[in-house]
């Protein structure tokens, strides 16, 4: 995609955006963190040079366009220490890196889900509407349903008023996701939640009196 953009897109920018998807999310760290991916692109590219037998044809296919002419496994282990830097650097940062906005869609992958499956359906009036029928329709199991999308919601919302260059990417991808609609629809499950599902109380039993 970088190499064929023109220039409208930095290779380093979009490493950036996926280094920083992978460290936002537990279950990348856990399954597949950075030193992972990076010592697969090092050991693919040991195995380009000692030509131990054919890779598959998609794969070749794909490296010689993004490669644009470079040896593949000096084009590998060119990513991998890229990609390094890039997590050495960006150890602890917060601020998304300007990318094409693809890491936005896999981040709040639920929230557009629920965004394409009820707010932009055009099959309710209004956005409250629309945010209490999702709500009913999980109605009484609606917890598991709720909280993925509740979560991202929040990410979504401290990111849009963190700054202006952190929401960038969000408001890109996500135009309907403002502070305004995001807090309704926060409010919107908080409110359910605290009216149709409250903790049952407790009360000491007789020997603890």
């Amino acid at each position: 995609m970088c190499q064929e953009s023109g220039g409208r897109y930095s290779l380093t920018d979009e490493l950036a955006a996926f280094v920083r998807l992978v460290q936002s999310s537990n279950e990348a760290q856990w399954l597949c963190p950075v030193t992972t991916v990076t010592a697969l692109l090092d050991l693919t590219a040991q195995y380009l040079d000692g030509q131990h037998g054919e890779l598959p044809q998609e794969f070749t296919a794909k490296l010689a366009r993004a490669a644009a002419g470079l040896d593949g496994a000096e084009y590998l282990r060119t990513l991998a220490g890229t990609l390094r830097a890039i997590e050495r650097d960006t150890a602890g940062a917060t601020t998304p890196s300007a990318g094409a906005g693809w890491d936005t869609d896999i981040r709040f992958r639920m929230l557009r889900g629920f965004h394409d499956n009820w707010i932009g359906s055009g099959e309710y009036a209004s956005l409250e509407e629309a945010i209490s029928a999702a709500i009913d329709s999980e109605h009484p199991f609606c917890g598991d349903f709720l909280g993925p999308v509740a979560a991202e919601a929040e990410s979504a919302l401290v990111r849009l008023l963190d700054s202006a260059d952190s929401g960038a990417g969000l408001s890109h991808t996500m135009p309907w996701a403002t502070a305004a609609t995001l807090t309704m629809l926060l409010d919107a499950v908080n409110s359910h939640m605290r009216h149709e599902h409250p903790a049952p109380l407790t009360t000491p039993d007789h020997d603890q009196r």
